[in-house]
């Protein structure tokens, strides 16, 4: 009898209904049997149906028949049946189990436990599924028939597809640059309410939105643009009576010294806390998020050295230089003490993988490579085992940030992300310019829901939307791309393909360098996505100089207000501040409210009147925002309470620089301001000169604000006067 079949005698066997696909984020009703085996269950003995880590199926509850999620568990054995929820009852990634003590009497062969998620029969709407595709979604039955606290995994445990819901809004990707002649694609798909894709829809209309409205010197046939002249816009797509824009793209009559790619450098598969194969991983983020460049990053303690092999193998068979860039690469994942998160990427195939640990591959022979614990091991066996010019480092935070502090090596790894699914963490680069740091910036998703460069904090607790890397290389090459990074020729964003420059007396960001006065021009531009709110300059943590669109200066009239909150609890995984709250207006009416840079759907506005709005909001280290339309804006006051903290502001003084309060925690912190009706400006430029402090390195760099509250932030170019 094969080993699977004998399991299932002795263990019993589980089917569900319905079995067909589901649609992502949708409710309806499951219903499992469970069929115990030979062993019989013991009292004491535990039942478990698990779920992975990133998976946001709706938490299953036991109380209200008529409410969301109402799940049963019913038996024709003798028994007692206690089910509960429990996120961590299970050995990471099926840690979220629905868990099912057994106890006042046994469960014998052949009984059956019945297990309904989402109970209709009472008046439950039923139960919201995972909000994210995949291909294969396991409901991982696990049985311990004894009483040993030990549990086995069923092998008929379910598996179900998850699919994308139907299109509501359209992405529109093309090049950042274009040159004249050339031809450049136009990449359209549309979207679910949860950020899955879908292939475009039908009957869409293209047409171009260049600078200045011009129109003639660019021509769209089917998916492609040409340029017949030098010029800026964007592609805009109508469909459904609704309009889509691109990320904007500039055309040059020859092609520019360091083009823009961009990419997702960090997020994760299957083989560790992620979902999807590496296969997968690799072909959403190529064919679905239309990316330039990639790596992969599982957690080194959960990575056997079969898994670093196949690893190895897929990401030589998706690189392609001159279409689609990948590097091999794994997180190191220590705690915090140790030096906390940390992107290990190498230039090619066939390195060594140096772990934290082996916390979960303790079958894994230990080597002269790994373990490679705390940080100071780790830089100093990558320099004892590795071309120190075939290996770059990040610094992250994760569940885990990197206490860059106590363990850096500027030659290895002189990146610092700013910003992932995980929150914004702007302070890790504070941190860099304290101590003396030079460093570059990049974002990037770490996405655990296989939709690397294009992924989204669904339902779940899990952050916020992942951002994206842009290096400015020379070619489309690991050779050119690997520089980039390593010369910290990189600038990041929370998402859009904002296309930002920065230079220093001509120096490209990232630079390093000797200044010839005391006095240094700075220069920077940025053509957004969408319209651009501020276009600020910083000299390390300290903003010297903002630029604004006219209408800031202008909205003394403007019936708009502004409300905006955000920051973090602390450093580390329960950074996750919660905002809960109420907008009041007193002596001023609502005529319209709409949020911005909200995350997940299940946030925003949960009720409305003429002269209160209550809001559900989580903050990351990032913003959450709040536009309200008013009747009058000139008398009367606004009132903002939520579970952090309170402000009040005076309609009738209340201006563009607003009003604002400090919550304590790691910047929390809440505004509010007078806004103009309608600002449209895509474009700011900035024009500004440095005085130097002799005999020191000057951080600068610059950060781009949109309407909608997305950011860019560049690399900062590092002047020294002599």
């Amino acid at each position: 009898m094969a080993v699977t079949d004998l399991v299932t005698q002795r263990l019993g066997h589980v089917c569900l209904t319905p079995e067909g696909p589901v649609v992502a984020g949708s409710m309806n009703e499951w219903t499992l049997v469970y069929t115990v085996g030979s062993y019989g269950i013991d009292e004491g003995g535990t039942l478990k149906l698990a779920r992975r880590f990133a998976s946001d199926w709706a938490h299953p509850q036991f109380d209200e028949p008529t409410a969301p999620n109402y799940t049963t568990v019913t038996t024709t054995g003798e028994a007692k049946l206690r089910p509960r929820y429990d996120p961590k009852a299970h050995v990471r990634p099926w840690m979220k189990c629905l868990v099912i003590d057994v106890y006042d009497g046994c469960l014998a062969p052949g009984d059956t436990v019945t297990i309904t998620l989402g109970d209709r029969s009472q008046g439950s709407p039923g139960i919201r599924a995972q909000s994210f595709i995949e291909s294969a979604h396991e409901l991982r039955f696990l049985v311990d028939p004894t009483n040993a606290c030990l549990v086995e995994r069923l092998p008929s445990s379910p598996v179900l597809e998850v699919i994308s819901g139907e299109p509501l809004s359209l992405v529109v990707i093309v090049p950042t640059q274009a040159i004249v002649g050339e031809s450049a694609e136009i990449f359209v798909k549309g979207e679910d309410r949860w950020g899955n894709p879908t292939p475009a829809p039908a009957q869409i209309q293209l047409s171009w939105d260049g600078d200045g409205g011009a129109q003639t010197n660019c021509t769209i046939e089917g998916r492609e643009l040409r340029f017949s002249s030098a010029c800026s816009g964007r592609v805009v797509a109508r469909w459904n009576d609704q309009t889509f824009v691109s990320n904007p793209i500039t055309a040059r009559a020859e092609a520019p010294r360091l083009r823009k790619y961009w990419g997702d450098l960090h997020a994760q598969s299957d083989a560790t806390v992620g979902t999807g194969t590496e296969i997968e991983y690799f072909e959403f983020g190529r064919d679905w998020a239309h990316l330039d460049v990639m790596s992969h990053q599982g957690n080194d303690f959960q990575m056997s050295d079969e898994d670093w092999r196949r690893l190895n193998e897929v990401v030589r068979r998706f690189h392609q230089d001159g279409r689609f860039v990948v590097f091999p690469g794994y997180e190191w994942s220590a705690n915090t003490a140790a030096g906390g998160d940390r992107n290990v990427m190498y230039l090619e195939e066939g390195m060594p993988i140096m772990r934290s640990s082996h916390w979960q591959v303790r079958g894994t022979p230990e080597d002269q490579h790994t373990p490679a614990h705390p940080a100071n091991v780790l830089f100093s066996k990558l320099r004892e085992h590795v071309d120190p010019n075939k290996v770059v480092l990040a610094a992250h935070c994760g569940g885990r940030y990197a206490d860059i502090r106590t363990y850096f090596d500027e030659e290895l790894g002189p990146l610092i992300e700013v910003m992932s699914c995980w929150g914004v963490f702007e302070w890790l680069l504070w941190d860099a310019f304290d101590k003396g740091y030079e460093v570059g910036v990049i974002a990037n998703s770490d996405g655990h829901k296989g939709r690397p460069g294009a992924e989204g904090p669904g339902a779940g607790q899990f952050g916020i939307f992942g951002g994206l890397t842009c290096m400015l290389a020379e070619s489309l090459t690991r050779a050119a791309v690997f520089d980039a990074l390593r010369q910290r020729r990189c600038y990041g964003t929370t998402g859009p393909r904002m296309d930002l420059d920065f230079e220093v007396d001509g120096q490209v960001m990232g630079s390093s360098f000797t200044a010839k006065r005391d006095r240094v021009q700075v220069t920077a531009s940025v053509r957004g996505v969408g319209p651009i709110e501020s276009l600020q300059l910083f000299r390390g943590r300290e903003l010297i100089h903002e630029v604004r669109p006219e209408a800031f200066t202008s909205c003394a009239g403007s019936r708009r207000i502004r409300l905006v909150w955000g920051g973090a609890r602390i450093r580390g995984r329960g950074r996750r501040a919660t905002w809960d709250g109420v907008v009041e207006l007193e002596g001023a009416s609502i005529e319209r409210a709409q949020v911005f840079a909200f995350d997940s759907p299940m946030d925003g506005i949960q009720a409305q009147t003429k002269t209160k709005i209550e809001l559900r909001s989580r903050t990351t280290g990032d913003l959450d925002g709040l536009d309200i339309w008013l009747d009058q804006a000139q008398r009367g006051r606004v009132v903002f309470r939520s579970e952090v903290g309170e402000l009040v502001a005076e309609l009738g003084t209340l201006d563009a620089a607003g009003e604002h309060a400090s919550f304590g925690g790691l910047d929390l912190r809440a505004s509010v301001s007078r806004y103009p009706e309608s600002p449209s400006d895509r474009v700011i430029e900035l024009a500004h000169e440095v005085e130097l402090t002799a005999g020191q390195t000057t951080p600068l760099f610059v950060k781009a604000n949109q309407v909608d509250g997305h950011i860019a932030w560049s690399s900062p170019i590092y002047p020294c006067r002599p």
